[in-house]
């Protein structure tokens, strides 16, 4: 499995962080703090394996640093007629190799040989309906509103 994310431990000082993965733009590299959703904008790099947070994460802070590829576009486009340069066709397939790397690093697998962890985070008005051993009528349901 492709490394795409590190985790540390803040200590209440530190304030570089490295780690290892190749990633195409600094905009898909991103940054959590405490298992949130949102990314925080709240650094900048060090350099090119480096994250310098604008302020040391306190001490016991779960920090997140993990590639998020783009994907909304491919990184280049060829025109019939023109000249295909090799790092143009390199970065689109490492854009697909990328993808598919964080699709697999964060899938949840059907057959319960991979534990999940972290938290799974449902959006407005969602249940978890649990079926049980027969496909009829009678299933568990959870639903939370406003807990």
């Amino acid at each position: 499995m492709a490394v795409t994310q590190v985790n540390y431990t803040g200590n209440g000082s530190t304030t570089n962080y490295s780690f290892t993965f190749p990633y195409l733009d600094k905009t898909d590299v991103k940054v959590r703090i405490d298992g949130t959703i949102q990314d925080t904008t709240a650094y900048s790099f060090a350099n090119a394996t480096t994250i310098a947070m604008a302020s040391a994460p306190a001490s016991g802070a779960k920090i997140a640093i993990l590639r998020n590829t783009n994907n909304d576009s491919k990184k280049g486009t060829f025109y019939a007629g023109s000249a295909v340069k090799a790092e143009d066709l390199n970065d689109n397939f490492d854009q697909i190799l990328y993808v598919a790397q964080e699709v697999d690093n964060y899938a949840m697998t059907s057959d319960g040989t991979t534990p999940m962890t972290g938290d799974l985070v449902l959006g407005e008005d969602l249940s978890l309906v649990f079926e049980g051993a027969t496909d009829d009528g009678f299933e568990t349901e959870l639903t939370v509103a406003d807990p």
